[in-house]
């Protein structure tokens, strides 16, 4: 498969996405990527919103930063598994097959792959992709960058496997933040299970979910 010069953009301070694009991609239209609303957390900002279409097969792009005085050691299965979830909720896919890799992790980067089959009406598709969680700039903002791509069935594999492979996440990302003050309430609220539940919900819900809900539904190819 060939592919264009890669876009660099940046997400977070000294931090980029570097997104490979295949040849021919045509830019989605706005109005028909994820709208994101993060104004309900306090210092979180969308940074990419991006997708292209090329031949059958569709690639999307959405990055965003929060402050992470919320982050506990530990946290990143919960948010990227939340993450997955949000993922094949929203793709507009009848999902048949779902597969998430192990969370791969150094003291900078969380990363976990994932891939699955469904179908589009009777349009069988191949989906794979990619979520990166790491750290950035003085005050350690969390990052969180969803990329995925859709292609049809029959033959995948190697297109959206290619791009995926070439696209990442670079830059100064710094290591994540010690846990603090919110460590020892979480201690003390084991013994009050419905106040941790409620912790770890908004734990989830501010690195996850306000990125991927609302994904649009891939057009019919």
């Amino acid at each position: 498969m060939s592919s264009i010069a890669p876009e660099v953009h940046g997400v977070a301070p000294g931090v980029a996405l570097r997104l490979s694009l295949p040849a021919g991609a045509r830019d989605t239209p706005a109005e028909a990527l994820p709208a994101i609303d993060v104004s309900a957390i306090a210092g979180a900002k969308v940074t990419l919103r991006r997708g292209v279409d090329a031949d059958g097969l569709s690639l999307r792009a959405v990055c965003a930063t929060a402050p992470s005085r919320r982050w506990v050691t530990g946290l990143e299965e919960l948010v990227l598994d939340r993450a997955t979830g949000l993922v094949r909720g929203a793709l507009g896919v009848s999902i048949e097959r779902w597969e998430a890799g192990p969370i791969r992790a150094d003291s900078r980067l969380f990363e976990q792959a994932f891939e699955g089959a469904g179908k589009v009406g009777e349009r069988a598709m191949a989906i794979r992709g990619r979520h990166v969680l790491g750290f950035a700039g003085s005050e350690r903002d969390a990052a969180l960058c969803s990329v995925v791509c859709l292609e049809p069935a029959q033959g995948a594999g190697a297109r959206c496997g290619e791009l995926l492979a070439a696209s990442g996440v670079e830059g100064a990302l710094v290591e994540a933040p010690e846990p603090g003050a919110l460590v020892r309430t979480i201690f003390v609220a084991a013994e009050h299970p419905a106040a941790a539940a409620a912790a770890m919900g908004l734990l989830a819900g501010a690195g996850v979910a306000v990125l991927l809900a609302r994904r649009p539904r891939p057009r019919p190819l």
